[in-house]
């Protein structure tokens, strides 16, 4: 569920006094002329950073990973990441840092969920994953045959879909879908302001419903129409309207009004055909698995 995090607080102090006790740990800049230290000092906790500036604190990375890091389990984000499992990295993290921070800002952070595919998530990103909301995908890479990654980009968030079973080289096939916000108003009018927010299992829910909403507008299409039964028109329509640039002239040239009814239409065909099974059963895995991670009692 919850995967990287930015915590933020001006009221630096506590934090910064215990890294000073544990300066052995601790990377700062040294003036060459003075010796007096100089900000910003950083200190790992497993993969988690604490950073000091003069003005204020962050801790940032993948909760997730270090969970599974102090607990022997590897630097990884690819098992299923429960409810309890969040609570307690949380309980560990402010034991490491020998502060609370459930009053701290979080100014960003990710929301993701592993599922278990029948099919290949690279060939299904190759060739299902068509378009994001009849648009173009902001980013893809194959991270030189490691990886199958598409993403999209909002102002204030970025859906991101990727092959986590290709990325660590597991025996199965495991897709990862997951959103980032980086707009804390966002996450304010999600009702997430400090870190003890997201220990909400409403908040959690709030950020899975955003998650599906993301994932409903991404133009998942089935293989196989051009041997079913339909018009010809219809074929050609559904296999020009595999193209983003198809929709883009309609957007240019026509209408809004025009430019939606065609949307419209296009999906309404894709339910008649039954063209949209593999989106329905990735849908179901999605909210299979945060059924499973959000109701397990901590």
């Amino acid at each position: 569920m919850i995967d990287f995090i930015k915590i933020y607080t001006n009221n630096k102090e506590a934090l910064e006094t215990n890294l000073k006790n544990k300066f052995d740990d601790t990377i700062c800049s040294l003036n060459y002329y003075t010796g007096e230290l100089q900000y910003p000092c950083r200190r790992y906790f497993e993969n988690m950073e604490v950073r000091i500036t003069n003005t204020m604190a962050i801790v940032r990375n993948s909760i997730h990973k270090y969970f599974n890091m102090i607990n022997d389990l590897g630097s990884n984000n690819y098992t299923d990441f429960y409810y309890s499992d969040m609570i307690k990295a949380f309980d560990l993290l402010q034991i490491d840092l020998d502060e609370n921070i459930e009053d701290c800002k979080i100014t960003n952070l990710e929301f993701g969920l592993n599922i278990r595919t029948s099919q290949s998530p690279k060939t299904l990103l190759e060739n299902n994953f068509i378009m994001y909301n009849f648009d173009d995908f902001s980013q893809i890479d194959t991270f030189g045959g490691y990886g199958y990654y598409k993403q999209y980009n909002r102002r204030e968030y970025l859906v991101k879909i990727y092959d986590k079973g290709l990325q660590f080289r597991l025996p199965y096939n495991l897709m990862r879908v997951e959103i980032k916000i980086t707009d804390s108003k966002m996450l304010k009018n999600f009702g997430i302001y400090t870190t003890k927010d997201i220990y909400n299992k409403s908040s959690l829910k709030v950020l899975f419903n955003h998650l599906i909403k993301a994932f409903d507008e991404i133009n998942i299409i089935d293989n196989g129409f051009t041997d079913q039964k339909m018009p010809h028109h219809t074929k050609t329509f559904i296999e020009i309207g595999k193209s983003s640039s198809f929709w883009r002239e309609i957007k240019q040239n026509k209408s809004s009004s025009h430019y939606y009814d065609m949307r419209d239409r296009y999906n309404m065909l894709l339910d008649k055909y039954e063209l949209n099974t593999i989106k329905q059963e990735l849908k179901d895995l999605l909210v299979d698995k945060f059924d499973l991670l959000i109701e397990e009692e901590y």
